[in-house]
């Protein structure tokens, strides 16, 4: 700032003793606006790309294990399926936003995050209820909590016409992962961006016998050989009016490793996934007061699982689903005035689910067409700021074979509050209630001998009250944020498998009744810069209290749900040092129990992995930006395990290049 200042002092001087006037080069600077934690209504969690860069994470399944509230089932492999809950809710409850327009599998209901890779993202942030931004799809509305992830090419640098930038990592677990982003900018309103990832390992690690007395085995079955490719494209025809489309492909191919159970670390199933997708948005400002959002997408996935050992007369278990969506969605923004804005939004969208495998007979192939409208509204008074809305959703399936599901017709609302009671102070209080849904998914409703077409939704109602505190510069700090949330949830009609005549046949029924709470908190810290040296830190805790309130008369009446412990924590210490830098990073996790039961048998011991990186950056005019990197993850050799008899990786690393040219 100080330098600005003076630099703008002395072309004043030089002006004024020249009397000429010198007209310069008009510069465009763009950046994704980060999220003000602090102030916002709703609560909400960020990584930007430099502090992912310390996390010491490859997918954003890794990633988001760092945000207070957050429980990642991970079962262990380089390829292991990653799925995130917020709150105790399940993760059909967290919504996944990719550069704005929802991810979605209406056959699962969830996404798996480990397919998703760090080396495009540009920030991840977590908002409970939904994101803070007024013009949105209906469908951010939709869900308890959103996952928004913004990809690198959702900036644009009009100063450069082109640039490459080139990534190569390698480690433990014969792992290899190159990647590549082109960036070219045609004239001053159209650019590109082309991005080509690869990953390959073997994921054959180490670990210790279950067995007593037992020595060290390598995990079998755990590789994965996967691509992935992003397009983007921006055409600006004014400032704030842009048309943006991205086109994105994942082709993977990898093993499932199973439970070691009586001795037994083979397994054989396999998972093949090709997702493609092609989405376009259009934000038009109408006038000062209002703007549009137009959203359009197609998208195509497809599923292959093999079990060559299912214990059946065909000897095999296998699955092929083809799964379409295609999707549209407008949204207006009106201010009505200067302290009140409405808006309204409109999506529709259909999923289809095909089934091709030898096992397909009878499959009901079924269809569904939702139709989401949302009213929402934003007022700011003083020191005062209200957010409401109010979802209405209209959903029904059709089948080719056997009986469709019940139409859905619900109204559900949500409120929230942020008040600031002194206007010299940074102490903010806020709360706020949602009333959600989650829809059965094609699973629960159709899956042979399992689907339950009379299922009902799944209901949570979430109340939430919390402070926020942001001090700056107080001793050697320069600033610091302090946030606490505490919060109560209630789930009716909860969504569960169980067993009918044995245990080898099962159905879903709406049996299951959740009542959690717990905190959410969170300390960040900048210090005072010191000579050469920046250093920032964050530490997270969660409390999560979630009982199972099904029956009264059950022996898991208000006893924890499974693989939810009551306290996990983070930490993470950032450090830079002339041209390193350092990351550290702790995850901490109580124990929990695998069923409801809290019986020895069910116990997963609590665990705390510690990780570092270091990095070492070169930037010269010429030849352009260097970035060296080691990353030492489970400093320790710590075994764990998220999901029991699931064992984790021990000590590892990787060491990459970035080179920006």
């Amino acid at each position: 700032y100080y330098l600005c200042a003076f630099l703008l002092t002395l072309e004043a001087m030089a002006a004024h003793a020249q009397d000429s006037t010198i007209l310069l080069k008009k510069v465009t600077v763009t950046a994704v606006k980060t999220p003000e934690v602090h102030t916002a209504v709703l609560p909400a969690q960020s990584f930007n790309k430099e502090t992912l860069q310390h996390l010491n994470a490859q997918s954003v399944g890794e990633a988001t294990k760092y945000f207070t509230g957050v429980t990642v089932k991970d079962y262990g492999g380089i390829g292991g399926l990653k799925t995130v809950a917020v709150r105790s809710l399940g993760a059909n409850h967290t919504a996944v936003m990719y550069d704005g327009i929802l991810l979605s599998d209406a056959q699962a209901g969830q996404t798996d995050l480990g397919k998703l890779s760090l080396d495009n993202v540009q920030s991840i942030t977590l908002y409970n209820a939904q994101p803070a931004e007024l013009l949105l799809p209906a469908r951010s509305y939709a869900s308890a909590s959103v996952l928004a992830i913004r990809t690198t090419a959702s900036l644009s640098d009009s100063a450069r016409k082109y640039g490459l930038t080139i990534s190569m990592r390698t480690g433990s677990f014969g792992l290899i992962n190159p990647s590549a982003r082109v960036r070219y900018q045609f004239n001053k309103r159209f650019y590109n961006t082309l991005y080509a990832g690869w990953q390959k390992a073997d994921g054959a690690y180490s670990f210790k016998a279950y067995e007593a007395g037992g020595g060290t085995e390598k995990r079998k079955n755990s590789d994965i050989n996967a691509f992935h490719l992003e397009y983007d494209a921006a055409y600006h025809l004014s400032d704030s009016n842009v048309i943006q489309l991205k086109t994105y492909y994942y082709d993977s191919d990898r093993g499932l490793p199973g439970a070691i159970v009586l001795y037994n670390n083979a397994t054989r199933q396999r998972l093949t996934d090709r997702n493609f997708f092609t989405q376009a948005s259009w934000r038009i400002p109408v006038s000062s007061k209002s703007h549009l959002l137009f959203n359009g997408k197609y998208a195509y996935n497809y599923n292959y699982y093999v079990d060559p050992d299912y214990p059946n007369s065909q000897g095999k278990l296998e699955n092929t689903f083809h799964q379409r969506e295609a999707y549209l969605s407008g949204a207006y923004e009106y201010a009505v005035s200067s302290v009140i804005r409405l808006a309204y939004a409109s999506d529709v969208w259909i999923n289809r689910l095909r089934r091709t495998d030898a096992f397909a007979q009878g499959f009901a192939e079924p269809s569904r067409t939702s139709w989401l409208n949302n009213l929402a509204v934003r007022s700011r008074f003083d020191r005062v700021e209200l957010q409401g809305n109010l979802l209405y959703t209209l959903q029904y399936d059709k089948v080719n074979t056997g009986i469709a599901a019940r139409d859905i017709k619900e109204l559900t609302p949500g409120i929230a509050i942020a008040y600031q009671p002194f206007a010299t102070s940074p102490l903010r209080l806020r709360a706020f209630y949602k009333n959600v849904f989650r829809a059965p998914t094609f699973n629960d409703l159709y899956y042979t001998f399992i689907g339950n077409v009379s299922l009902r939704p799944e209901y949570a109602k979430q109340y939430n009250v919390g402070i926020t505190y942001r001090q700056n510069t107080a001793f050697f700090i320069q600033s610091a944020l302090i946030t606490v949330d505490a919060y109560y949830n209630r789930v009716k009609d909860k969504i569960l498998a169980i067993p009918r005549q044995n245990l080898f046949q099962w159905t879903m029924l709406n049996i299951g009744a959740v009542r959690s709470k717990g905190i959410d908190a969170g300390v960040q810290f900048y210090f005072k810069r010191m000579g050469s040296l920046d250093l920032s830190a964050r530490i997270g805790y969660t409390f999560q209290d979630a009982l199972d309130v099904s029956d009264k008369n059950s022996t898991l009446y208000k006893t924890q749900l499974p693989y939810t412990p009551k306290h996990s924590g983070s930490v993470n210490v950032n450090a830079s040092y002339k041209k390193f830098d350092i990351g550290y990073n702790v995850l901490l996790s109580g124990y929990r129990y695998r069923l409801g039961d809290p019986i020895p048998e069910n116990l997963v011991k609590e665990w705390a992995t510690q990780d570092l990186s270091v990095s070492y950056n070169l930037s010269t005019r010429k030849s352009g930006k260097y970035r060296l990197s080691l990353e030492l993850n489970n400093l320790f050799n710590k075994q764990y395990e998220v999901i029991r008899y699931y064992p984790m990786p021990r000590f590892n690393y990787r060491v990459g290049i970035t080179i920006e040219l």
